[in-house]
């Protein structure tokens, strides 16, 4: 073992917490490690004109700035004298970020390095910008996601996203297999896929005039499943995705069935992810104790000359059930759910999506509603469905809108610390702006179409738990959502106005705006026309974990509505909370807007166990590290529902129970965070139970 790991696993010695020892194997790990083993450069110039000779380093984009810009970035980074505040944070990086040798035995860049050619590679050869861009990126005051952080300035590597949602997958052979092709094809460069299965003609229906002769969706989805356990990206990493399926789809208990543990090993879904769409209906029959009727597909398009996913539950259901012409079949709602928690509890899944919350928060309805979600069940757009056709008459295809993940990270302790949260959500909008511009598949046309109309962002934050634990505030108490509900609106002003001066700058306003609940302004009544301003009755302590940030009146809203009605907006969406895997460490961060689920982490791999405390962990913090097992999970909810009123797509949000909670408990969970308004809910974990790790789209 490393004698840096040996320090390291100190910290638990005995089981009593001694933090210092983390220290030590971190100024261990870089005497005896990364220091010696780091390839040396006499001069700047030297270390660009290596790095671009050995086409690690993009020639073309550095040839957009100035020799002198170039070297100010690099100064400004190394000027600020980063060190890294933890050893996993420092391994973290050097293992998965760092640009090393073809062998991969030495390092060809520190800390500093990656963060300059991020900040000139998404500057887009604005010297000045780089220059702000550089400055957040070293401070950490945000963080771009794993893909932007680890791929930007790079050249021949991939992509700057690793999430996409794909909602190509219509009713026809052809289909089927082209949108195979496209999630193959993200699949081997990276990206975690979303796919909406909800269209699929279901099992026993009728094709080209055989009666019940149809395979249904969940047989798909074995396809699916199969795929991404091929397209694995070259064996570095396991092909990952969601497929989405309708609760009211007929097959939606089939799909499910291949989640659970005594299921046919012909039927089950290995590495495959599933969310279950959840329309208000449904939720009704629920509260009801009432039977649904699923819809079969293809019957209704018979009858109505409309796909399922055209369905508008509230205002059809009724005339869907009293139409003897469209084939269905009656399951009890309650039993249902309950079957849903039954197989969350055994495998952590289904995600759940609850269209109907979505819907009414969805500010651009005149493009489309949101039908399904991504692998973090975060990002929630409308999407269009693509049709292709066969070899020969790809004249006839329609591309469709998908939607590719264009994310990043404020950490709100930093951003906070930084004075000027406005000037950390510009800039970091900015930067997402870049992604959004820069990243075009023209292999998958629907999601290439969709960065270059609507060039939707989604700006999440991570250290919530550190941040009110470092402000004597617990986790879910009146105080902390308090402050939840004040920072988010705050982040959600300036990442707004901030497009709106991007749209007045270049003129570009994504298409749909005309007509969206943007332009009408009623997106943002509650702020516009709320009674109380945020600053009234703020709490000492509330006000002491803001740290001086400045808070938007309604004024101040009411005249951002007014800029925005006459310039526009360059994004659709501005906001999504993602979850955030390696780089919470790396920017020493409790994880994303969820509680922390242990004061002390214990990982383990190949190489042996690190042990991470939690940033800041001390006698004074300790008592509002509480952990996340031991929490009444309605507080969890509470937090994610705060937050979720000032974020315009999604927020992944984990449900942390132990091993004995029963499904109808499971369930009184489900329909609380449905009537708190949450879109979604992802992963059910349980102590003691080992659930893989989103690894697509964690930033």
């Amino acid at each position: 073992m490393d004698r840096w790991t040996e320090l390291n696993n100190k910290v638990l010695a005995g089981g009593v917490v001694n933090p210092a020892h983390d220290g030590e194997a971190l100024k261990a790990y870089f005497q005896e490690h990364v220091n010696p083993n780091t390839v040396f450069f006499h001069d700047l110039e030297e270390k660009v004109r290596s790095m671009t000779e050995r086409g690690l380093w993009d020639a073309e984009l550095l040839a957009r700035y100035r020799p002198e810009d170039v070297k100010a970035v690099f100064t400004r980074a190394y000027r600020h004298g980063y060190r890294f505040q933890s050893f996993m944070g420092a391994q973290k990086f050097y293992a998965e970020y760092a640009t090393k040798t073809p062998d991969g035995s030495r390092y060809l860049e520190r800390y500093e390095d990656r963060m300059s050619m991020v900040a000139l590679a998404r500057a887009g050869g604005d010297a000045e910008l780089a220059l702000t861009l550089v400055d957040h990126l070293v401070q950490q005051t945000f963080v771009p996601a794993t893909p932007t952080l680890m791929n930007s300035g790079k050249a021949n590597t991939g992509r700057l996203t690793s999430c996409f949602l794909l909602q190509s997958c219509t009713d026809s052979l052809d289909s089927i297999m082209k949108t195979q092709h496209f999630a193959a094809d993200l699949s081997k460069n990276g990206g975690g896929v979303g796919i909406d299965l909800s269209n699929l003609r279901a099992r026993g229906e009728d094709l080209r005039g055989l009666k019940g002769v149809t395979k249904g969706a969940a047989a798909v989805a074995k396809l699916f499943d199969v795929l991404f356990r091929y397209a694995d990206q070259a064996g570095q990493r396991q092909g990952a995705a969601v497929v989405n399926l309708s609760v009211m789809h007929p097959d939606f208990q089939e799909l499910l069935a291949g989640k659970k543990i005594a299921t046919d090993e012909d039927a089950r879904l290995k590495t495959l992810s599933v969310c279950a769409v959840i329309p208000d209906v449904f939720m009704q029959a629920v509260r009801d104790d009432q039977d649904v009727y699923q819809v079969y597909p293809r019957s209704y398009e018979q009858a109505t000359g409309r796909v399922f996913t055209d369905i508008d539950w509230e205002r059809e259901y009724a005339d869907i059930v009293a139409n003897s012409q469209i084939r269905k079949r009656r399951v009890s709602a309650r039993q249902l759910l309950q079957e849903i928690a039954l197989t969350q509890g055994e495998s952590g899944y289904p995600y759940l999506l609850f269209t109907g919350n979505a819907n009414r928060a969805n500010p651009v309805p005149n493009v489309g509603t949101v039908k399904m979600t991504n692998l973090c069940s975060e990002v929630m757009q409308p999407t269009l469905p693509s049709h292709f056709h066969g070899y020969g008459q790809e004249a006839r295809d329609v591309v469709g809108l998908d939607v590719s993940c264009n994310l990043a990270s404020l950490h709100i302790s930093n951003a906070l610390a930084s004075g000027d949260l406005g000037g950390v959500v510009r800039a970091a909008i900015h930067m997402l702006d870049d992604v959004a511009r820069s990243t075009n598949i023209e292999e998958v046309p629907a999601v290439a179409r969709a960065n270059r109309e609507m060039r939707s962002i989604g700006l999440g934050a991570m250290n919530l738990h550190g941040h009110l634990a470092a402000h004597g505030l617990s986790y879910g108490s009146p105080e902390a959502l308090a402050f939840c509900d004040l920072f988010f609106e705050a982040v959600h002003f300036h990442a707004r106005r901030t497009s709106m001066e991007i749209a007045k700058g270049t003129g570009f306003v994504f298409r749909g705006f005309q007509g969206s609940h943007y332009h009408s302004g009623e997106f943002f009544r509650g702020y516009t026309e709320r009674e109380r301003e945020p600053s009234e009755g703020i709490a000492p302590e509330v006000r002491a974990a803001l740290q001086g940030a400045w808070l938007p009146t309604r004024e101040d809203w009411r005249q951002l509505v007014r800029d925005i009605q006459r310039h526009g907006l360059a994004h659709s969406h501005v906001m999504a909370v993602a979850p955030t895997g390696s780089i919470s460490y790396v920017a020493h961060a409790t994880a994303s807007v969820m509680p922390i689920t242990e004061k002390v982490e214990t990982r383990t791999s190949g190489k042996g166990k690190t042990i991470y405390p939690m940033p800041g962990l001390s006698p004074e913090t300790e008592w509002y590290y509480e952990e996340a097992y031991d929490l009444d999970q309605r507080r969890v909810i509470d937090t994610v529902a705060t937050i979720q009123r000032h974020v315009d797509q999604g927020i992944s949000c984990t449900l942390f129970v132990r091993s004995d909670i029963t499904t109808a408990d499971l369930a009184r969970l489900y329909i609380y965070a449905y009537r708190k308004g949450l879109k979604s809910l992802y992963y059910l974990r349980q102590r003691r139970t080992a659930v893989q790790e989103c690894v697509a789209c964690a930033v």
